[in-house]
C-alpha cells in the first residue's frame, strides 16, 4: 500500500464525502471515422494501462484511518462496446448520448474499481464514438495527451520507452504557504455569480457546458499582444475574464481558482494526478487600462506558480472558512475557475479522430472557463453547475467574454471599465427592454383629465361613502369642488402655490384636492394620523399658502355656497394652469434622514394615468376601495385612476384597515371590484373567512413591497381576478412596472415584471453602464414620469437626478434600489443597495429568505434581519407574525426554511410580534423589533451522555474550541478534510467502531454523531486497535 499525495487525499475526501457524485469525472469522447479495429484498440489501451501503475491501482484505508493506494498485478481497464448499427439514424444519435452520459455520469467505487473506463460505440460500416472516463484520484488534464499518444503508437505497432515510475506530487515548503497565507489575508468575499433567483435547495452538481469558437483573427491577435509585451498568452485570456467578472459581479478583489501541475521535468509524459489549485487573487481597478490589468495578472500568476507546491487543502485550513453544513471550504473562497488546455487526439493507423464536445461535462466550481486549443482553432469552453445557473445567461456570458477580449486588445489604452462587453445588437437588445410600450401622449392636467369624464357621464357615481350613506355623481362632486375652488381662488391661490390638506381618508378629502387642483394650486396631503412633530416638519419644510384641516374646510365650503358651480378656467384663476404646473408634494422619508418632499407636475401624474388606464382593464362599471394613507403617493392612484376613468371610488371610514372585519363588510356590502392595496394587506385579508363572497372582485394591483409567491398563490385559489405586482418610487410617480401574475410561484418573490408605457428603466453599474442580463443593477427610472427633484433641497436633488446618458436632454431617477433581468425579461427585484447583507461569505436577500418563511402556514408576515451575536457574528433573525389562531413553533418553522432554503439563509433566532412595526411613513421601525431568542439548535447544550462528553473533548482538544455544547457541529466550529480523517481515526480508537466520512457529514453534531457511534457499537463486531 502506498501513500496518496496532499492532492490526491483531497479527492478521496471528496469522493467519499459523497459516493455517488461524479464531479470528479473527466470525460473525453473522440469520433473515430475508418477501418478501426476494435481489439487491436482494446489491446493497445491494455498495454497502456498495465504500463502505468496509477491505472492498476484501487484505494481502500489502512489500520489507521488513512486512505492508500492499493496496487493491482495485473487490472484490465474497463470496457464495453455497443452496436447501433441497427437504431434508425435520428434514434442512433439519440442513443449515442444517453450511452455516454450514462457512462460518464456513473460514479467510481474507488475501492474495487481501477480509473480508467472505456466504452465503444458503432455507428456505421467505419463510424465509431469512443468515451474515455477518468477518475481524477489517478488522472488529471495533462494525462491525456502522453495516454492518446501511447495509445496511438501501440496500435500503430510502434515500441514505448520505459515508463518512468509514478511519484507523488513535490510537497510544499514552509515559504510556500507563508505566501498564501500572507495573500489571501483578509480573504475576498466570494464572487456573487449571476444564478438563478432562487436555485434548489439541495444541489446535484449536475453540470452543463456551452462552447463558443474564438475568431482565428481574435486569437493571432492575442498572440501578438502578449508576445509585444513579452507576457505569456494565459495572463492576457485571464485578463479579460477577470475584467469581465468585474463587469458582472462589480467585484473588485476575488479570487479565481487556477489548475496548477507538481509535474517534475523528469515526468511530464507521465500519467496521474499531479495537479494542485491555486487561489489567484485578482484586483481588478475599473480605471485602470487593460495593460495594466494584465501585468497586475501576470505578476499575481507567476508568484502563484512559483508557490504552487502548498497544497491547496493546507491553504484553505489555515484560512479555515466556515463550513456550515460540511460544505467544500474551497467554494466558499473561490466561485470561478479559469484554465487552459489543449485537445486530446489519437494518431490511428487509418482513422481520423475528432475530439467532440461532451455531453455532460463536470466541474466542482459553480463556473468554470477554459480556453481550449484544437489542432486548428481555439474555442472557449464554459461548465457551469446547471441548478445554479441559466444557460441562456452562461451563452450570453461567453459571447462577453470574446467581446470583452477583442475590445481589450483593440484598446488597451481603455480603462477596463469602459471596456464594450455589447455588441450593437445586443445594446438594442437590452435598451428595447429597458423601457415600456412608447406611446404618444399630448400633456394634459389632472383637472382636464377629470372634467373630461364629467362631461362624458356626469350622472355617473363618482364616490360612495357607505358610513354615510352617501353617494356622489359626477357632476355632483365636480359642481361642490368648483365652489370651493372658485373660494380658493378669491383668496388668491393659484398655480405653483401649495395648500396643505391636514385630513385623513374622506369625502372631503376628495372635494378639496380637486379645488386645490381647479384653482391651480397643489395639494399637500398631512396625514391626521402623524405625529404632530412630524406633521409640523412637513409643513415647515414645504411652506404651504395655506392648512387646511376639516373645521377649515367645511367653512370654506359654507362661505363658497353661493359661489359658481361652474368649471375654473384660466380666466378665473390667478395665472392660467399648464401641464407643466406643479400638482402635489408627496413626502418620503427614504432610506436615511429627514422626509424629503416630492413634488410632481400635472403631465407627469397624467401621463401615468394615461399609461395606467390603457395597460389595465379597469372600466367605468368598477368599484376601487380607498386603502391607502392620504399621505402616501399609492393613494393618488386609488383616487385619480378611478376618477379619470368614470369609474366609483368607495371611501370608508378613518382609519378603515385597523378594523379588517369592517373592510371585509365594505367589500362585500359595495360590491367592490378593485382592491389596491400592499402585499402584507392582501395577506392578511385572504386568511378571513369572508374572501369566498368577495364575487365581484376582478382587480387586484399591488406595490410598495415584496409580493411573496405564497401569497399569490393563496390569492390564485381563491379569485379569478387578475393580481398585478408593481413597483415604483415616489420619485417616479407611484409605479413604474408591473408584472400580471400568472401561474404557480412557489416561494420566490413574485417578479416586478416590464416597465410601464412611457417609462424607461435602466439596470446601470457604478459608472452607469448598462449591466446585461442576469446581472444585479441599481434600478434607474427616466421618461416624463418624474418629479422635478426634492423640495428645496438642490443637492439632493442633483445626487438623485441625473443626467440621462441614452438621451440627450434627458433625466434619470437613482433608486438606490437593485434589480437584475431574468432571461424571459422579468425584472427581479432585490432590495436597497444598502439593505445587502453578508452571513458567512454568503450576500443574501433578506426579502427572499421572508418570502420562504412567510409561506409556513402558522405565519401571517414576516420580518428577516441581521443582527449580531457575541459568539456566533452575524445571523439572520425572523419575526413572525402569527395566523390568526395559530400557535407558532419557531423550531418548527425553522425546519421548514430549511427545506426550502439553503441552510445559510436559514434564520438562526426569532422573535413571535403581534405586528410588523411601522414608522409613520409605512417602512419598517427597526428600533421597535424586540431581542430575538436564538433556535432550539442554536441554543447551548452540554452533552447528556459519556459518549457524547468524550466527542465533545474531542472536538474541543482537535479544533481548539471551548465549551463545546451537544448541538454543536463539526464543521460549524471551523473542522475541514485534513481534520475529519483524523477525528474519525481517533473515534475508531477510542469506541473501537469505524465511522465513514459520509456518516459524519450526515451525523456532524455530538449528538448525532455520538448517537451513531451508539448504533455501530450495538451492531458491529468492534474494530481492532493498534
Amino acid at each position: 500500500m502506498m501513500s496518496l499525495s496532499a492532492g490526491q487525499r483531497r479527492i478521496w475526501f471528496l469522493q467519499t464525502r459523497d459516493p455517488e457524485d461524479t464531479s470528479l469525472n473527466s470525460c473525453a469522447v473522440f469520433r473515430l471515422t475508418g477501418p478501426l479495429d476494435t481489439e487491436r484498440l482494446r489491446a493497445s489501451v491494455a498495454d497502456v494501462v498495465a504500463r502505468h501503475e496509477i491505472l492498476r491501482s484501487t484505494y481502500s484505508l489502512d489500520r489507521d484511518d488513512e486512505p492508500r493506494r492499493v496496487l493491482r498485478p495485473t487490472a484490465a481497464p474497463a470496457w464495453e462496446q455497443a452496436d447501433l448499427r441497427e437504431l434508425p439514424e435520428v434514434g442512433r444519435e439519440r442513443r449515442v448520448q444517453v450511452l455516454i452520459r450514462r457512462e460518464a455520469g456513473r460514479p467510481f467505487d474507488l475501492t474495487v474499481e481501477t480509473p480508467l473506463r472505456c466504452l465503444v460505440i458503432r455507428t456505421g460500416a467505419t463510424e465509431y464514438t469512443l468515451a474515455l472516463v477518468a477518475h481524477a484520484i489517478g488522472w488529471d488534464e495533462q494525462s491525456w495527451a502522453p495516454f492518446c499518444a501511447e495509445v496511438g503508437a501501440r496500435y500503430n505497432g510502434a515500441e514505448l520507452p520505459t515508463v518512468a515510475a509514478a511519484v507523488s506530487c513535490e510537497s510544499g515548503s514552509a515559504a510556500d504557504l507563508d505566501y498564501w497565507r500572507e495573500l489571501l489575508q483578509p480573504v475576498p468575499q466570494p464572487l456573487e455569480l449571476p444564478g438563478r433567483i432562487a436555485p434548489p435547495v439541495t444541489a446535484t452538481l449536475r453540470t452543463a457546458r456551452s462552447t463558443a469558437a474564438i475568431p482565428t483573427e481574435t486569437a493571432r491577435r492575442v498572440d501578438e499582444f502578449a508576445q509585444a509585451r513579452e507576457i505569456p498568452t494565459f495572463a492576457v485570456l485571464l485578463a479579460a475574464y477577470s475584467a469581465l467578472l468585474h463587469r458582472y459581479t462589480a467585484a473588485a478583489d476575488f479570487l479565481v481558482c487556477v489548475p496548477a501541475t507538481l509535474r517534475a521535468p523528469a515526468h511530464e509524459q507521465a500519467l496521474g494526478y499531479f495537479g494542485n489549485t491555486l487561489l489567484l487573487r485578482c484586483a481588478v481597478d475599473p480605471a485602470a487600462d487593460f495593460e495594466t490589468c494584465v501585468r497586475a495578472v501576470q505578476a499575481g500568476a507567476a508568484a502563484g506558480f512559483e508557490h504552487r507546491g502548498a497544497g491547496i487543502d493546507q491553504v484553505v485550513a489555515e484560512l479555515n472558512p466556515d463550513r456550515s453544513g460540511g460544505r467544500d471550504g474551497l467554494e466558499l473562497l473561490a466561485r470561478t475557475e479559469f484554465g487552459l488546455r489543449d485537445a486530446a487526439g489519437f494518431g490511428l493507423d487509418g482513422v481520423t479522430a475528432e475530439q467532440l464536445e461532451l455531453s455532460n461535462p463536470t466541474t466542482r466550481m459553480p463556473l468554470s472557463l477554459s480556453v481550449v486549443t484544437d489542432s486548428d482553432r481555439q474555442y472557449a469552453e464554459m461548465t457551469y453547475q446547471a441548478d445554479e445557473f441559466d444557460p441562456r445567461i452562461v451563452e450570453q456570458f461567453l459571447g462577453h467574454y470574446l467581446r470583452i477580449l477583442d475590445a481589450a486588445i483593440t484598446a488597451p489604452e481603455l480603462a477596463v471599465g469602459e471596456l464594450d462587453i455589447f455588441g450593437s445588437r445586443d445594446r438594442e437588445s437590452v435598451l428595447a427592454l429597458s423601457h415600456g410600450e412608447l406611446a404618444d401622449f399630448a400633456p394634459t392636467t389632472l383637472v382636464e383629465s377629470f372634467e373630461r369624464r364629467v362631461r362624458a357621464d356626469p350622472g355617473a357615481i363618482a364616490v360612495i361613502a357607505p358610513d354615510l350613506a352617501l353617494e356622489l355623481s359626477y357632476g355632483e362632486l365636480n359642481r361642490r369642488s368648483n365652489r370651493l375652488a372658485h373660494q380658493l381662488i378669491r383668496q388668491g391661490f393659484g398655480p405653483e402655490d401649495v395648500i396643505a390638506l391636514r385630513m385623513g381618508t374622506a369625502v372631503e378629502f376628495v372635494v378639496g384636492v380637486l379645488a386645490v387642483l381647479k384653482c391651480g394650486a397643489a395639494y399637500l396631503p398631512v396625514d391626521p394620523a402623524y405625529p404632530e412633530d412630524r406633521a409640523q416638519f412637513l409643513i415647515a419644510d414645504a411652506a404651504p399658502v395655506a392648512v387646511f384641516g376639516p373645521t377649515r374646510l367645511r367653512a370654506a365650503e359654507e362661505a363658497a355656497a353661493a359661489l359658481p358651480d361652474t368649471d375654473p378656467t384660466d380666466a378665473d384663476r390667478v395665472r392660467p394652469l399648464r401641464p407643466a404646473h406643479l400638482a402635489y408634494v408627496i413626502y418620503t422619508s427614504g432610506s436615511t434622514g429627514q422626509p424629503k418632499g416630492v413634488p410632481v407636475s400635472h403631465a407627469a401624474i397624467a401621463e401615468h394615468l394615461d399609461g395606467f388606464g390603457a395597460q389595465w382593464d379597469m372600466t367605468a362599471q368598477d368599484r376601487l376601495l380607498q386603502s391607502s394613507s392620504v399621505g402616501f403617493d399609492a393613494s393618488l392612484l386609488d383616487v385619480f385612476v378611478t376618477l379619470t376613468l368614470g369609474a366609483a371610488l368607495v371611501v370608508p371610514k378613518a382609519d378603515a384597515f385597523d378594523d379588517v372585519a369592517y373592510v371585509a363588510e365594505v367589500i362585500s356590502r359595495c360590491g367592490v371590484t378593485v382592491l389596491h392595496m400592499v402585499p402584507s394587506l392582501l395577506s392578511t385579508l385572504l386568511l378571513l373567512p369572508e374572501v369566498h363572497r368577495w364575487r365581484d372582485l376582478r382587480h387586484v394591483p399591488v406595490g410598495g413591497e415584496a409580493l411573496y409567491g405564497e401569497v399569490a398563490d393563496r390569492f390564485a385559489g381563491i379569485f379569478d381576478a387578475e393580481l398585478r405586482n408593481h413597483y415604483g418610487p415616489t420619485e417616479a410617480v407611484v409605479s413604474s412596472t408591473h408584472m400580471t401574475v400568472e401561474g404557480p410561484q412557489g416561494t420566490r418573490i413574485v417578479p416586478i415584471g416590464y416597465p410601464n408605457r412611457n417609462v424607461f428603466l435602466y439596470l446601470l453599474d457604478e459608472r452607469m453602464q448598462l449591466v446585461p442580463t442576469g446581472v444585479v443593477g441599481e434600478i434607474y427610472l427616466g421618461g416624463n414620469q418624474l418629479a422635478r427633484g426634492y423640495l428645496h433641497r438642490p443637492g439632493a436633488s442633483a445626487e438623485r437626478f441625473v443626467a440621462d446618458p441614452f438621451t440627450v436632454g434627458g433625466r434619470l431617477y437613482r433608486t438606490g434600489d437593485l434589480a437584475r433581468r431574468n432571461g424571459d425579461g422579468e425584472l427581479e427585484f432585490l432590495g436597497r443597495a444598502d439593505e445587502q447583507v453578508q452571513v458567512r461569505g454568503y450576500r443574501i436577500e433578506l426579502a427572499e429568505v421572508q418570502a420562504a418563511v412567510v409561506a409556513h402556514p402558522d405565519v401571517a408576515g414576516c420580518v428577516v434581519t441581521a443582527v449580531q451575536d457575541e459568539t456566533r457574528g452575524t445571523m439572520l433573525a425572523a419575526y413572525l407574525v402569527p395566523a390568526p389562531g395559530a400557535v407558532v413553533d419557531t423550531d418548527a418553522v425553522r425546519g421548514y426554511a430549511a427545506t426550502v432554503l439553503p441552510r445559510y439563509m436559514v434564520p438562526a433566532a426569532f422573535a413571535i410580534i403581534d405586528e410588523i412595526p411601522l414608522t409613520e411613513h409605512g417602512k419598517l421601525d427597526r428600533s421597535a423589533l424586540p431581542a430575538p431568542e436564538p433556535a432550539g439548535a442554536e441554543l447551548f447544550r452540554e452533552p447528556d451522555t459519556a459518549v457524547e462528553a468524550r466527542i465533545a473533548e474531542m472536538f474541543g482538544q482537535m479544533l481548539g474550541r471551548e465549551p463545546i455544547g451537544a448541538d454543536d457541529s463539526f464543521f460549524d466550529l471551523g473542522g475541514h478534510s485534513l481534520l475529519a480523517t483524523r477525528l474519525l481515526s481517533w473515534v475508531r480508537s477510542e469506541f473501537g467502531v469505524r465511522v465513514g466520512v459520509r456518516e459524519l457529514f450526515d451525523n456532524p453534531t455530538v449528538a448525532a454523531l455520538a448517537a451513531r457511534v451508539e448504533v455501530l457499537a450495538m451492531h458491529e463486531t468492534p474494530v481492532e486497535t493498534y
